[in-house]
Order: C-alpha cells, then structure tokens, then sequence
C-alpha cells in the first residue's frame, strides 16, 4: 500500500474521482433528457422511459452521494463530520464500483462494457486510495 501511495497521491486520486464524477453527472443528465440513448446504461435492460428516470435518478443521487463524500475526504467542504465515516464511505464506494466494474462487463453495448467497465474500475482504485488515506 505503501507503494500505492507513493505512486497515486491523495490530492491525484481526489481530484481524478471528482473530475470523472463531474463528466459522470453531465452524461447521466444527458440520459435523461434523451440526447444519449438509455439502451447503453443499466446493462441495456431498462424497458421504458419511467424505468429509466427512476434508474438515471439513483445515477445521479449515487454521484451525488460519491461527490459529497470525495469532498468532505479532501476537506474542500469545511463541514464537522466524523473521520471515521468518511473513511466508511469510502470503502463502500470503493466495494460499489468493484461490483458497477463486474455489472458492466455483463453489459450488453461495448461502450459499457468496456469503456465504462474501464472508468468504473479506475473509480474503484481511486477510491481504494482514498479509503486508505488515514
């Protein structure tokens, strides 16, 4: 672990998870008005247009949740929060993106099987490095 944190810096891994969560939010935001098909999210198992709301707003208030928790890690939120539920949060996004990671290699569209197979898993270890930050 040592080596990981002399390779990935915490600002590096703060700043990367909080760049993607941002290009993240657009895209799914994009979903939900219809510019970007919603066949390449969800697996390509959403059936209609309510099921897709109710799916693209869990995205968003995942991210949201994701976001927050990143900035109160970084102390860019100047908020009285307990370390050690920051440091939880962390570990579960951490477990959320490894499983979103092996949910989006059963996709059935490439571009979410690999390309956001790809992304979630750089999540993951982004968060991973977080979540052992003391």
């Amino acid at each position: 672990m040592e080596n990981l944190k002399r390779i990935l810096s915490e600002t590096l891994a703060g700043n990367g998870l909080l760049i993607i969560f941002g290009f993240l939010f657009l895209f799914h935001l994009l979903v939900l008005v219809g510019v970007i098909p919603y066949s390449i999210v969800w697996a390509g198992k959403i059936k209609d247009r309510i099921e897709m709301i109710q799916l693209e707003s869990v995205s968003l208030f995942i991210l949201a949740m994701a976001t927050m928790t990143v900035l109160l890690k970084m102390r860019y939120v100047d908020f009285d929060f307990d370390p050690k539920i920051i440091k939880v949060g962390m570990w579960v996004f951490f477990v959320f993106f490894m499983l979103n990671t092996i949910g989006n290699l059963t996709a059935i569209n490439p571009i979410e099987k690999y390309g956001f197979g790809l992304l979630t898993l750089v999540m993951a270890l982004l968060s991973f490095r977080l979540a052992i930050t003391s």
